[in-house]
């Protein structure tokens, strides 16, 4: 049921900020899908979670690289939110290495939660940066 609701949330995110965040919305999405392929291919190779899981951590501070890059060279806010997000999602995996007497379902839910905000964040940003851009240019 959690990977259904997951596909839909992404689905309906990725696809408002791809039709209404321009270039960046379409940069974003991209590497936001990118990376969910890479963690899908990640989270074959172990299954356990009973240690640091670092395929997947490797895809995701890659990701928190492409993130921080992107956020660098945008003029707008929301790339800024994604990077967070994804830092805490990269300071969960640092955490298990400092403490590996964890539990791996806490492990990895929190692991994979912080992309629900990040996909909120996305669209919270294009929405109003949307809005904003509206006010701007009145239509004609």
């Amino acid at each position: 049921m959690i990977p259904i609701i997951f596909w839909l949330l992404a689905s309906l995110s990725c696809g408002f900020v791809w039709l209404h965040g321009e270039a960046e919305g379409k940069r974003a999405v991209t590497l936001f899908l990118i990376a969910t392929l890479l963690t899908w291919a990640a989270q074959t190779m172990d299954t356990e979670w009973r240690q640091t899981h670092w395929p997947l951590m490797a895809v995701d501070t890659a990701y928190l690289v492409a993130a921080y890059v992107f956020a660098l060279r945008s003029d707008r806010y929301w790339p800024l939110w994604i990077t967070a997000f994804q830092l805490l999602t990269v300071a969960t995996h640092f955490a298990t290495i400092i403490a590996p007497d964890y539990l791996p379902k806490i492990y990895s839910a929190i692991a994979t939660f912080w992309v629900v905000p990040l996909l909120l964040s996305m669209v919270a940003g294009v929405y109003l940066d949307h809005r904003a851009f509206r006010r701007l240019v009145p239509p004609q």
